[in-house]
């Protein structure tokens, strides 16, 4: 009998045991997409503290690692099943500072300081834009519209990542080429203010919700995130000076397809209305009139 006791015992710790762990690795699996957002976060405060010592190829490396970052921890928290008001507000105060701020302190000690106050203002417009767009972004959360599973694919002006690579665009050709005429004080401008401006447009573009992995062993999308990865490595500063030239040249054609997709949904919902109509109308029987009502002898 104490035998039977004593491995009873030893089953309901080892039980209790498993429950423990199990409880602990879901809080883990729980705070994975903040942690990647703070990881995120930590890397635009460093990119700041590289420029402030003149390194700036490490500075730029560290804005486009925190977006690479901030690509993850929304996807990590859907596909644990645990997307939070916090993690949302978190994820928006670091896209702030990592693509508002360090992109803006960055072309200005880079580059626009010699135009001293004007410099500073296009700096302060671009960070001011991006705050703009993430306190909209989070507005239309809020609000909670249920829109049609196509718009999802679509985002609302240029997000921030893209908005801050836009802006590091003149810096990332400089890296590429050597070439001191990318970090001319107009075309850099130009490029900060057009960021800025397209992040607090309506203008719709591309989301990467538009990419979708289909199975099997050797799809082609695999096969072009590899040759990504192989430029990525071999030369990054031509494969990402190639890419931001590629995503700035596909924002009319997004906004093209939004149009046209839009467009054929409404011939759809107008054809979808007429068809009901007509429907109901073959469902209404005529009423006999008095006259064709036999008369009762």
């Amino acid at each position: 009998m104490k035998e039977e006791v004593e491995s009873d015992s030893d089953n309901r710790n080892d039980i209790n045991i498993r429950r423990i762990s199990i409880r602990q690795k879901s809080s883990a699996m729980k705070m994975l997409p903040n942690i990647i957002t703070i990881a995120s976060f930590c890397f635009g405060l460093t990119a700041v503290r590289f420029a402030l010592f003149h390194k700036w190829e490490m500075a730029v490396a560290c804005v486009l690692i925190s977006a690479l970052l901030d690509s993850f921890d929304g996807r990590v928290a859907r596909m644990i099943g645990h997307s939070s008001q916090f993690g949302a507000e978190l994820d928006s105060l670091s896209d702030l500072v990592c693509f508002g701020v360090a992109p803006a302190l960055l072309i200005f000690l880079r580059v626009l300081y010699f135009m001293e106050g004007l410099g500073w203002g296009i700096c302060m417009f671009f960070a001011i834009c991006c705050a703009l767009r993430l306190a909209r972004f989070n507005a239309v959360l809020i609000l909670n519209e249920e829109q049609p599973a196509w718009m999802k694919k679509y985002f609302t002006g240029v997000p921030a990542p893209a908005g801050a690579v836009i802006a590091l665009f003149p810096m990332i050709l400089y890296f590429s080429t050597d070439n001191l005429a990318f970090l001319n004080p107009f075309f850099v401008s130009l490029c900060a203010l057009f960021s800025g401006i397209m992040m607090i447009s309506r203008v719709k573009s591309f989301s990467s919700k538009m990419i979708e992995f289909k199975g099997g062993f050797a799809s082609p999308e695999l096969v072009i995130i590899s040759l990504i990865i192989i430029c990525m490595i071999t030369t990054p500063w031509v494969t990402l000076s190639c890419l931001t030239f590629v995503y700035i040249a596909l924002i009319p054609y997004g906004a093209y397809c939004y149009k046209q997709r839009k467009i054929q949904e409404l011939a759809l919902n107008e054809q979808n209305d007429q068809n009901e109509s007509a429907g109901k109308s073959d469902n209404v029987q005529p009423q006999p009139s008095q006259k064709d009502t036999p008369k009762k002898k």
